[in-house]
């Protein structure tokens, strides 16, 4: 019966991203179903307290991107690699890896790829060396964010684990950070110079090589300030209060305010304020491609994640039996599992909260998860991934393609050896915070 589900689960995951977007959440469904109604296994928990964070903090920065602060956000990040081109391979990745830090989710690089091409363009500097790194630096400071989902996952364990959140972020922050500017360095060595690419040379020839020096420069509103500060210090105020426990509210019970509270309420309230004093409409708010691909996210969490944690529950044992003895001697296979389980689901979001519960429940020690966890950005493995296609897509230049093998492309060997890195320096950082 074991070989049943299994092939239930694969085949929904199978079919789930053959579909994309929603549908994986949707096959998820089909296949808890399945595995619920038809094979009569447990329903798995619902990771109900990730959701919940994921949910609002999408919608402030959903209300941020309609009250214009995103485009703020670029424009400022425009004017600083205008004024320093020669250091656009660093600067960009640099950029991408604090606004993704700040607004919790990768997909803001779309708003910056515009801007770093043609910066590089300007510059002769090949686009695809700046773009990759921004790209890739984006994904991993994903494992270091505060406000992303797979953060949110990862707190939510790990504070149920008697870790705080001031040692989640102690440890993983400066680990993404240092992964992502490995990442950087690898990525401004690929490739030849812009000038030497035959294909560069070849696309300058059919006149395919634009240019738009007014990408960036947009008017911002007073509102679109305001939105940038308000969500900033929303950001401040919850990483604040949450890694100082006495600045928590405290009940009449003795306990305090939990985590994933102050981020709830934070946020709930920062989205009011902003809607309020922004001059943005409920409207834009839900029509943001960034609250889309939040809700999106949502759906596949409750999918994929509850199937999974459904097959996992019910075959904990035998999980155990095979692969506890393993794991809690070798703790760093877990960032081979997070590694390849992310790149098969395509979510960090949905990776963690399957994969971090199964790894407590394996008795791996926690500084050890935490070491690892810059590992669940393994999306690059194939150059399918959305800012990865809105690269290449964006550089006209040609200079940022896929090679002739399937992970020959400019994103690989950055996110590799970033990781690589990261886990080395993780494995030694995260024994002295813990």
């Amino acid at each position: 019966m074991i070989y049943v589900e299994i092939f239930v689960v694969l085949a929904s995951i199978f079919l789930g991203l053959r579909t994309g977007g929603i549908g994986i959440g949707l096959f998820g469904g089909l296949g808890l179903a399945i595995l619920t109604f038809g094979l009569g296994l447990p329903m798995g928990a619902i990771p109900v307290d990730v959701m919940l964070i994921i949910m609002t903090v999408v919608l402030s920065a959903a209300t941020l991107h309609a009250a214009g602060g995103m485009d703020l956000l670029v424009h400022y990040a425009a004017i600083l690699m205008r004024k320093n081109p020669k250091y656009i391979n660093f600067l960009a990745p640099a950029i991408t890896w604090l606004m993704t830090i700040m607004a919790g989710t990768g997909f803001i690089v779309f708003s910056t790829l515009p801007v770093i091409a043609e910066v590089a363009k300007e510059s002769g500097i090949r686009p695809s060396r700046a773009l990759a790194g921004a790209v890739v630096s984006s994904q991993l400071a994903v494992a270091g964010s505060p406000l992303s989902a797979a953060m949110a996952a990862m707190i939510t364990v790990m504070e149920g684990n008697g870790v705080t959140f001031f040692q989640v972020i102690v440890v993983c922050l400066p680990i993404s950070f240092v992964a992502s500017m490995v990442a950087a360095f690898v990525s401004s060595k690929q490739g030849c110079e812009l000038q030497e690419d035959i294909i560069y040379q070849e696309r300058l020839r059919l006149g395919l090589v634009t240019t738009n020096s007014s990408i960036g420069q947009t008017q911002i509103t007073s509102g679109a300030k305001l939105s940038v500060l308000i969500f900033l210090l929303a950001t401040i105020f919850i990483v604040v209060v949450a890694m100082v426990p006495s600045l928590r509210p405290i009940y009449e019970s003795g306990k305090s305010m939990s985590t994933r509270d102050i981020i709830i309420v934070t946020m709930l309230a920062s989205s009011c304020l902003m809607l309020l004093t922004c001059k943005c409409k409920p409207e834009q708010i839900v029509t943001s491609s960034i609250f889309r691909s939040g809700m999106t996210s949502i759906a596949v969490i409750i999918g994929i994640v509850t199937l999974g944690t459904t097959f996992v529950d019910a075959h904990m044992a035998e999980i155990k039996a095979t692969a506890g003895d393993i794991l809690t001697a070798y703790p760093m296979l877990l960032s081979v599992v997070l590694f390849f389980t992310c790149a098969l689901l395509y979510s960090q979001g949905s990776t963690t909260p399957l994969i971090i519960p199964l790894a407590v429940a394996l008795g791996v020690p926690t500084w050890a998860i935490l070491a690892s966890f810059i590992a669940v950005t393994g999306v690059f493995l194939l150059p399918t991934y959305p800012t990865s296609l809105a690269a290449m897509e964006i550089d006209t230049t040609g200079s940022t393609r896929a090679g002739k093998y399937i992970v020959d492309h400019p994103f690989m060997l950055p996110a590799l050896l970033g990781i690589i890195v990261g886990l080395g320096f993780g494995f030694v950082w995260s024994p002295i915070i813990m």
